[in-house]
């Protein structure tokens, strides 16, 4: 079983990365009359291959008990050195945050398979990798989180916010993710990958900068569908050939490279992000909306032109849900700016709406504008919320 497994890895499936020259080359599955001549080790949803020991294999989901899972078998296991994200749905937001940072601390790789994808909070170990390569399917859409309540929510929250630009995730992507609702699913194309820098691997490329048509949407739910067959392109440096190994020396290794370190996030990149996010929650369901709407409002509030305590301002926004229970806010990346000065930031931007109530058979949409002011010592609550619409 686990064998077929692995299966999709295919013959000749070839990774360079960061300074390891480990191929990992493997046959189809076979009938089930002839055993495997190795068994992988299995930790949790983590599979060693003995024969590959700077590979690790992390299929299927992300799940309570994975952070356990992979301290152990990087324990049992040192030479490991890459993690290969093998369909991998997502799963728990909070564990896919915690197992990203321990890849970044580590200073591990990630790579997506051809023919595989990595989705949601997959997506976060993907990004922390300290060289990555997607050449399968990678998938993000807005955090939902329904096994986080209260201050575990926006620990969630803030930590995207902080910690993905860390992992050198551009400003671009992030508002891919925010403006995407989490019943879909954004993959990127292989031009958006390139586009948005999203591999980093030295100077190589693995994807040409022709014009795109937009990346593919989704339900999380479903099994990612098979990658779209990229136009022909030069293989990078450092891999084999697709047809495998072939027997010659090898190319020179870019990875070895001496890697720059990324540049602190300003408070002006996090305000933005934090606000942004705040206004694409709104287009979860009621339940999730209102979860992550109680963190993001400190005790008082300048709630349009008007000091409200923060009850006053839950209930305008459970009114607010339960009127309009189907929401779509897209966040204008473009127009968003900040300008901070001891923590406390002013956020300014516009959003398209779009809301309606089957029930009532009424709809409504429109343009508006917004301001935050955030306060980044308290968790990036909201202590002053504005708005208004400026086109139906």
């Amino acid at each position: 079983m686990l064998k077929t497994k692995l299966a999709a890895f295919g013959t000749g499936l070839a990774l360079s990365l960061a300074g390891m020259s480990a191929v990992v080359a493997q046959t189809p599955a076979q009938p089930q009359t002839q055993k495997s001549a190795e068994e992988p080790e299995r930790y949790g949803p983590f599979f060693y291959l003995p024969s590959q020991p700077s590979l690790l294999v992390y299929v299927g989901a992300v799940g309570a008990n994975d952070m356990l899972n992979l301290k152990k078998a990087l324990r049992e296991h040192p030479t490991i050195a890459t993690i290969i994200l093998q369909n991998n749905g997502g799963g728990l937001v909070h564990i896919g945050l915690v197992v990203a940072e321990e890849v970044y601390e580590r200073g591990l790789n990630t790579y997506i398979p051809k023919d595989s994808y990595c989705a949601s909070a997959c997506s976060f170990v993907f990004f922390a990798g300290r060289q990555r390569l997607a050449e399968g399917r990678l998938g993000v859409h807005q955090i939902s989180a329904p096994e986080l309540t209260g201050e575990q929510a926006q620990f969630g929250v803030s930590d995207i916010v902080a910690t993905l630009p860390k992992y050198g995730v551009s400003a671009d992507v992030l508002g891919i993710m925010f403006s995407t609702p989490s019943k879909e699913m954004y993959f990127f194309t292989p031009q958006e990958i390139a586009k948005y820098g999203i591999n980093r691997t030295g100077n190589t490329q693995t994807a040409q900068n022709n014009p795109q048509q937009g990346a593919a949407k989704a339900p999380p739910s479903s099994p990612a569908p098979a990658p779209t067959q990229a136009p022909a392109q030069p293989q990078p440096s450092g891999l084999p050939p697709q047809g495998g190994p072939s027997g010659s020396a090898p190319a020179a290794n870019p990875y070895m490279k001496k890697e720059t370190a990324p540049a602190a996030i300003s408070d002006e990149q996090k305000a933005i992000n934090a606000a942004a996010l705040m206004i694409q929650a709104g287009s979860g369901t009621n339940e999730e909306a209102m979860n992550f709407t109680r963190e993001f409002y400190a005790a008082n509030v300048d709630y349009f032109k008007k000091k409200r305590p923060k009850s006053e301002i839950l209930a305008d926004k459970q009114a607010y849900f339960a009127r309009w229970p189907v929401r779509r806010f897209v966040v204008d990346q473009s127009s968003l700016k900040a300008k901070c000065k001891d923590q406390m930031c002013m956020v300014v931007g516009i959003y398209d709406y779009k809301v309606s109530s089957p029930e009532r058979g009424k709809s409504a949409t429109g343009t508006s504008n917004f301001t935050y002011v955030l306060d980044l010592r308290d968790r990036y609550r909201i202590v002053m919320e504005d708005s208004e619409v400026i086109s139906r």
